[in-house]
């Protein structure tokens, strides 16, 4: 399958390389915290996780805080069913949580932002960003203590090599929207 590049009216385009490596970051509606209790986000990994794997996408590292979402995932062959799945885990998710809250029809996710990586330390990078993200916003002083990300899965799985290189891989200049 060739590498396809699609534009869309009113949004960014995205560019769809088979097999390649993707960064994707969701954001809730006017940045509420709506994932602040541990349900809220458990349900979230659990809907990612199921529908990451059914369309064929190989998640290596997540991390869902109180407003928003990271995760970096392999495509398959068939790159284009990124928003595919990016729409599933939106609307499944927001059903649930507005059952959760009495809060029918609000509307819950406001976007999500891919990025198609192109190059290694673009990758180990973003690896390390979106393992110690929760750092980041503050919520543990040890990316390894915060059961919403992949910090500890990596380093207890992960190969050692690249363990080590994205561990010693500077993250000063990534380049992720993450205002939250």
């Amino acid at each position: 399958m060739e590498d396809i590049y699609k534009v869309y009216q009113h949004n960014p385009p995205h560019y769809f390389v088979p097999n390649a490596m993707y960064i994707v970051t969701g954001s809730i509606l006017h940045k509420q915290h709506l994932l602040f209790e541990n349900i809220y986000k458990e349900f979230f990994l659990k809907t990612l996780f199921e529908k990451s794997n059914s369309l064929g996408w190989n998640l290596e590292a997540w991390a869902v805080l109180h407003n928003h979402y990271h995760f970096i995932s392999q495509a398959p062959e068939d790159s284009t069913t990124l928003t595919k799945l990016l729409q599933q885990i939106h609307s499944i998710t927001a059903i649930q949580f507005n059952r959760w809250d009495n809060t029918p029809g609000r509307q819950v996710w406001q976007n999500y932002w891919d990025t198609c990586i192109t190059y290694e330390k673009s990758y180990l990078a973003r690896l390390r960003y979106v393992h110690e993200n929760p750092v980041k916003h503050g919520l543990v002083e040890n990316a390894a203590d915060y059961p919403y990300c992949s910090y500890k899965w990596f380093f207890e799985r992960g190969n050692d090599n690249l363990k080590e290189r994205v561990t010693n891989q500077s993250i000063d200049k990534v380049n992720i929207f993450d205002e939250f």
